[in-house]
């Protein structure tokens, strides 16, 4: 009995063997990086999920924005001004070409004098002469600040540019077509009026992102 006992002792402390352990804390690690994955998968997934609904929420916003946009008559009151300035430009148009520099992608002269861009001007050139910084000045801060002008002598008045409350951006712009050709309607996320042949009052409406 004593032998029998010692026996039955010494096969309930018996050592698993090597390969039988090494294969159960194989298995836990592999369970362990599922676990892992598996958590950083539902993580990614709820963030773009977010993103997305953000996205939309934003999106909805400038298009409300838009939708409900109407054309300041105050800035079409003033069109025999904005005339005025763009004929001025036109009469120096051949001076203004010269100092489109063709390595520019934009291939356009831009006068923005609030701008910290190196390749804008902020003072007009002095071979331009005085006339076309009088119309600016007479039109003032509140309707434009700055205009481009492209080598086929199309004029862009920049009006004004401002952040709803909704956090949607809305620039206001003119574009001045000399030649009086028929003028292609803008499409969302742009909106636009026809003033007459060679005027269109347009603004566009941007997110300015999700963060």
């Amino acid at each position: 009995m004593p032998e029998a006992a010692a026996v039955t002792g010494s096969s309930s402390h018996t050592k698993m063997p090597d390969h039988v352990t090494h294969k159960i804390v194989s298995n836990l690690k592999e369970c362990h990086m599922l676990h892992f994955f598996c958590k950083s998968f539902i993580s990614a997934s709820l963030l773009l999920f977010l993103s997305a609904a953000a996205g939309c929420k934003t999106e909805n916003q400038a298009l409300t924005a838009y939708k409900s946009f109407t054309f300041d008559t105050t800035v079409m009151n003033r069109l025999p001004l904005y005339d005025s300035l763009a004929f001025a430009i036109l009469r120096k148009i051949q001076l203004i070409s010269l100092h489109i520099d063709d390595d520019n992608a934009y291939h356009a002269f831009r006068y923005m004098p609030a701008s910290a861009e190196a390749e804008v001007f902020k003072k007009l050139p002095q071979d331009l002469g005085a006339e076309i910084d009088s119309y600016y000045k007479k039109l003032g801060d509140k309707y434009i600040y700055a205009f481009d002008v492209f080598k086929d002598s199309t004029i862009k008045i920049y009006v004004r540019s401002r952040r709803l409350e909704t956090k949607v951006d809305v620039q206001e712009n003119l574009s001045y077509y000399p030649a009086g050709k028929s003028i292609r309607q803008r499409e969302y996320p742009a909106k636009d009026t026809i003033l007459n042949t060679h005027w269109q009052y347009w603004a566009r409406f941007d997110n300015p992102g999700f963060f």
